[in-house]
């Protein structure tokens, strides 16, 4: 459905009135399936799928984290696709350790096997290039860390950070991402690209959506005052990375992953959530209402972005959980 409005265009607020034709859109998005490498989480996916095609959206968004594996990641892709929507992927950090046993490494994964995977299974790959669907557009890649989520007051040095380590608590991308990228280099290059996209889009566009598996903002990152979780929160995305989405009048939605607590909020004027399921499962009688809970259903009419029935927190708390280095 199309409809034109007469309103100011998007977030801008100074700009003079323009006559803009917007089609109303419907988005399904999840992230960190964390799929188990054999077929125990099969149930889960297909109730995923089922859940998606009774939403009926124009876009089918995944924001990483579904397995380590290349090849448990293209088997889930391959039951998860939708029919009759857009499918969209970007990795998480997961998707990108790399293969064990002298398989490909973390830079080839991103560069090239993942997006041949989502080739072969439909989806379309957001890193190599954006997807434009009239006045829309979605951009994305996996996004990435620089420590500006990180507690200043907590005292842990700088250093700790960059090793990933500090009074024994790990964040374990230091044993299983091999890119030789230092951190603040991989979010730079992540940026340039999301900079390059937006600059690349053509005039027609006029909403973009940005999807990542890392956070944009530190606003949807959650802190407990506790070690080792308030620690592990540096890891969560970069500040710099939202500047960008937010000097861009274009972007109303940020759709990401990463953060197993779900959340929402509102930033000069665009829409920014995360999408995560977790590392817990529930009883096959609840995993209905379970994956209800899970896949979030985003409506866009015009300008404005709706989350009609979003769960915020944590949905997996008090379930069983399955390894969580998958």
């Amino acid at each position: 459905m199309v409809r034109c409005h007469s309103a100011m265009p998007l977030r801008s607020q100074g700009l003079a009135k323009a006559r803009w034709c917007l089609s109303d859109l419907k988005i399904a998005a999840v992230s960190d399936l964390h799929v188990l490498p054999d077929t125990t989480d099969d149930k889960l996916l297909q109730e995923i799928h089922q859940r998606v095609e009774e939403i009926e959206p124009n876009f089918f968004v995944i924001a990483g984290d579904i397995s380590d594996r290349a090849t448990v990641l293209e088997r889930s892709l391959d039951l998860l696709h939708a029919k009759g929507a857009v499918n969209l992927f970007v990795p998480g950090n997961h998707d990108i350790w790399f293969e064990e046993n002298g398989g490909a490494g973390s830079q080839e994964k991103y560069s090239h096997i993942l997006g041949e995977v989502c080739k072969r299974t439909g989806f379309h790959y957001l890193p190599n290039e954006p997807h434009i669907s009239d006045d829309t557009a979605f951009i994305g890649t996996i996004g990435w860390y620089d420590y500006s989520f990180r507690r200043e007051d907590m005292g842990i040095a700088i250093e700790d950070y960059e090793g990933k380590e500090h009074r024994g608590a790990v964040w374990y991308d230091l044993f299983r991402v091999d890119w030789r990228f230092t951190d603040r280099e991989a979010t730079e290059l992540f940026n340039k690209k999301i900079k390059y996209d937006i600059d690349s889009l053509p005039d027609t566009v006029t909403r973009i959506v940005y999807v990542s598996h890392h956070l944009p903002f530190r606003e949807l990152t959650v802190y407990k005052n506790r070690f080792p979780w308030d620690f592990h929160s540096a890891f969560m995305g970069a500040t710099s990375t939202g500047q960008i989405l937010e000097e861009e009048e274009r972007v109303i939605l940020s759709i990401s992953g990463h953060s197993h607590i779900r959340s929402s909020i509102r930033t000069n004027g665009l829409t920014a959530m995360t999408v995560p399921l977790g590392y817990g499962r529930p009883s096959a009688d609840g995993m209905s209402e379970f994956v209800r809970a899970a896949v979030a259903e985003i409506r866009i009419d015009g300008e404005s972005v709706a989350l009609p029935g979003f769960v915020e927190g944590d949905i997996c708390k008090g379930l069983g959980y399955v390894a969580p280095r998958r």
